[in-house]
């Protein structure tokens, strides 16, 4: 790489470390036109919006109720989401880098809150459910049809699974603070370019 393309890969690094609000706010950052893909931003929110539509639908399709299960694959599916999310955005801001370089980068990146993810999801099995799974029917006279027994497989669901996705998107926002603390410029273990 020559001398030139080391010094748009500085500069493209300087402006998108995340955390990294020293000139302006993060209020300032967001209202001041800069989009909300902006690769500083989208980290925060993207992420987490495809992992809970991803692992709901998991849920749901498998109708798995076994939450070590799910805190595996939760981990899982977080690493994904972030690799690709982090992976598209290293292609389009660091076009002079080498492929692979930036594909190692993204890896690199990804572990970090796939594990605080799975480690908040597994931590979180020792809170309570809402409320309790054993959802009785009344007898009304009316013969119950197969909709009453998947309303209630769905409510066993959602009550088995509810905190425990609060809990590790609390978790995935502590890994961003965590590997790239506040205004830290120096401190930021981001990979990029």
């Amino acid at each position: 790489m020559n001398k030139k393309n080391k010094n748009l890969d500085k500069n493209t690094k300087k402006k998108n470390i995340l955390n990294d609000f020293t000139d302006k706010n993060i209020l300032k950052y967001i209202f001041s036109g800069n989009s909300i893909l902006n690769y500083k931003l989208v980290l925060y929110w993207l992420p987490p919006l495809l992992f809970v539509f991803i692992l709901i639908s998991f849920i749901f399709l498998t109708h798995s109720e076994s939450e070590y299960f799910i805190s595996l694959m939760s981990g899982i599916i977080i690493y994904i989401i972030y690799f690709l999310i982090d992976v598209i955005y290293q292609f389009i801001l660091c076009e002079k880098t080498n492929k692979i370089k930036l594909i190692k980068n993204s890896m690199k990146n990804a572990l970090v809150p796939s594990i605080f993810v799975f480690v908040g999801y597994f931590l979180s099995n020792v809170l309570r459910d809402v409320k309790d799974c054993n959802i009785q029917y009344h007898d009304t006279g009316i013969e119950r049809t197969n909709i009453s027994n998947t309303d209630t497989s769905i409510s066993r669901l959602i009550n088995i699974h509810r905190n425990n996705i609060i809990i590790s998107i609390f978790f995935y926002l502590f890994s961003i603070i965590y590997s790239n603390p506040l205004n830290k410029k120096k401190c930021s273990n981001n990979n990029l370019c």
